[in-house]
């Protein structure tokens, strides 16, 4: 099936895409992984879970979390917020007029000012005419160790046998401090390392749930960075940044190559290498104006499209209309 545009992913600057896509009545089509989210989606998901149960936050239902918290039930609630999230976004979505499809994209190639690429929910190819990136990054652990201080992977406490006594969660943004507050919550003592955001609703949640949050590893007791190892009585809970979500695209299909963060290299208006394919939102690097706000680069991408999608002329609709009737 053939579109104007189409939008891979589920970051934040994705869904500023389609919105500005659907208004400016252009066939749009969104890809949404069913799986594998960006680190904003899941973000996202942890706030609304974390509100829900502050409010309800009495001292019976405290009480049966720190007894019957165990990393299955952690599991379950972080799996039932983000299919939540998921799901309120494919219905906004398709209010707008934008075809929804779920399930992981892969390019095939590029030809006639079309791109074309699979989706493993349907069979046929879908051909785009822009296609547009931005399927976020991904929160998982990066390469480089603390120093000499052992760490867990953040997927360990939702696959593990037991949440821990105590733990320190360094970084990840909105993720990091989310995890924070949820294992709080469940009777965890949590300290959170994280960089100063004194807009971050996420980190007012975390300490609402009784993290105790510093800017800097001495404010929670943490050695610092790359100093030798001291025994620390806490399970340390590695979120920091996480790399570019494109790995698993096929970019060489169309002659486009990520970095080593898997972060695309982007024009002004963030046009890849590969005419008509964009990149926007965290999944673009090499380029100052990463710095934007989702929407601001939402609008530089949709002016370069309308620019390069020429109007009908109107002599030619009316000849077109009066051949219909």
């Amino acid at each position: 099936m053939d579109y104007d545009v189409a939008v891979i992913g589920n970051d934040e600057a994705a869904f500023e895409m389609l919105s500005l896509s659907a208004a400016s009545k252009r066939r749009t089509v969104a890809i949404l992984p069913e799986s594998t989210h960006s680190a904003w989606l899941v973000g996202q998901s942890l706030r609304r879970l974390i509100s829900d149960l502050l409010v309800d936050r009495t001292a019976q239902r405290r009480a049966m979390f720190a007894k019957a918290g165990t990393p299955r039930l952690l599991q379950a609630l972080v799996r039932g917020a983000v299919v939540e999230e998921v799901s309120e976004h494919v219905r906004m979505l398709e209010n707008i007029g934008v075809d929804v499809m779920l399930g992981e994209a892969r390019f095939i190639g590029s030809r006639d000012l079309m791109v074309s690429l699979g989706v493993s929910c349907r069979r046929e190819t879908v051909t785009a005419r822009h296609l547009v990136i931005g399927t976020g990054v991904r929160q998982t652990t990066m390469h480089r160790p603390l120093g000499l201080m052992p760490f867990h992977r953040p997927e360990s406490l939702l696959t593990g046998q037991h949440l821990p006594k105590t733990a320190c969660v360094v970084g990840g943004g909105d993720v990091g401090a989310g995890l924070s507050a949820l294992i709080s919550l469940f009777g965890v003592a949590t300290r959170h390392v994280a960089r100063h955001d004194n807009e971050s609703m996420m980190h007012e949640l975390a300490a609402a749930a009784g993290v105790q949050i510093g800017y800097h590893p001495a404010e929670v007791g943490l050695p610092q960075f790359g100093a030798p190892f001291t025994k620390l009585h806490a399970d340390v809970v590695d979120c920091r940044r996480s790399v570019g979500f494109t790995d698993h695209l096929s970019l060489d299909a169309i002659n486009v190559e990520p970095d080593e963060n898997g972060q695309l290299w982007c024009a002004s208006n963030f046009e890849t290498w590969c005419s008509g394919v964009f990149g926007i939102g965290d999944v673009v690097g090499f380029s100052p104006d990463t710095a934007l706000h989702p929407s601001i680069q939402a609008e530089r991408v949709m002016s370069s499209i309308t620019r390069a999608i020429p109007r009908p002329h109107l002599l030619n609709s009316l000849v077109r209309a009066t051949a219909a009737g």
